[in-house]
């Protein structure tokens, strides 16, 4: 029996980035009887996962005892999703199929699934300053919201994020944080993406659709003054947006030292700041389609993308009658 051949039981929590990608990655490669358990976002669970015991003692009591307790017979992959609470059982991940769709930046720090219409001299670009952490402990933000949503709305998966932007430097980082936010202010953090402007090439023969792959073998300055398109990645997440929840993005070129997540991260967990003052400015016209791409297992109600789609909605209606 080789390596890949071997049973494997695998356990991660939703919001530890590049350690779920490593779980799924390595589920998909092995050949063998496995099983992908993703939990739940933190406050981390305690050490060593005790509340998954049952499940893994199930598994080794099968494999090293032969106690026939059904655990093989049961789906290898088994999700938390975040909103509902539900856990969901499948043969592999996403544990649902999806669709993406695009959720476009729009002018008023709005969130749409129309795309902007106005051209860049009337949809002037967000713009933020970030000064160095050495002389302030302001991080900058800029922020996007779409309108609650009226009815329960699922994701699973990976997505991206399609940034049109103009830098005064030859580099800069994008740390993109997906929220879901509540009516009274409450906030879960869903997932996030992270890229160096200097690593933005793809490859495109193993980028798909909302799944967007940076090999990262060398560094190309930006530059400066010059717009790009920058695709980020998103961590693979599962979550459904409850009615009233808005989906909220935010964007930074530097971690916030404190806030509701960062508190939960060790000192060793932060990005590196760029270390040099950085002019930003984000575009979102017809020109410069700036967009989220993420992967939705239900449909979506036109009206949670506000009034410019309800708007659209009527137009047809009217058109058709």
């Amino acid at each position: 029996m080789t390596r890949r051949e071997s049973p494997v039981y695998l356990q991660i929590d939703q919001g530890r980035g590049w350690t779920v990608d490593g779980h799924i990655e390595l589920f998909d490669v092995l050949k063998g009887p496995k099983k992908l358990d993703i939990g739940s976002y933190p406050p981390m669970q305690s050490r060593p996962w005790v509340e998954e015991h049952d499940k893994m003692f199930r598994w080794y009591e099968y494999w090293l005892k032969g106690v026939d307790n059904g655990i093989v017979d049961e789906p290898a992959v088994s999700v938390f999703v975040e909103g509902s609470r539900e856990v969901v059982t499948a043969a592999q991940w996403p544990p649902k199929e999806t669709e993406y769709k695009a959720l476009h930046l729009r002018p008023r720090h709005k969130l749409s699934f129309e795309p902007e219409l106005m051209g860049t001299e009337h949809a002037a670009p967000d713009g933020s300053y970030q000064a160095p952490l050495t002389v302030t402990d302001k991080v900058e933000v800029l922020k996007w919201s779409t309108e609650p949503f009226e009815e329960p709305t699922e994701l699973m998966g990976t997505g991206a994020a399609h940034l049109f932007a103009e830098i005064d430097q030859v580099d800069t980082n994008f740390i993109l944080r997906l929220w879901d936010e509540a009516p009274g202010g409450g906030r879960q953090l869903i997932t996030t993406g992270y890229l160096k402007a200097s690593h933005r090439e793809l490859d495109e023969e193993r980028t798909t659709e909302g799944n967007p792959y940076h090999p990262h073998t060398r560094a190309v300055p930006v530059e400066p003054g010059r717009i790009e398109e920058y695709v980020l990645r998103l961590y693979p997440f599962a979550a459904t947006f409850r009615p009233g929840h808005r989906l909220t993005v935010e964007l930074s070129n530097d971690e916030p030292l404190a806030d509701a997540h960062n508190a939960l991260l060790p000192p060793d967990a932060f990005h590196l700041p760029v270390g040099r003052p950085v002019t930003h400015k984000i575009y979102r016209d017809a020109a410069h389609p700036s967009r989220l791409v993420l992967p939705f297992t239900t449909v979506t109600p036109p009206h949670a993308a506000g009034p410019d789609a309800a708007r659209a909605d009527e137009g047809a209606r009217r058109g058709g009658s």
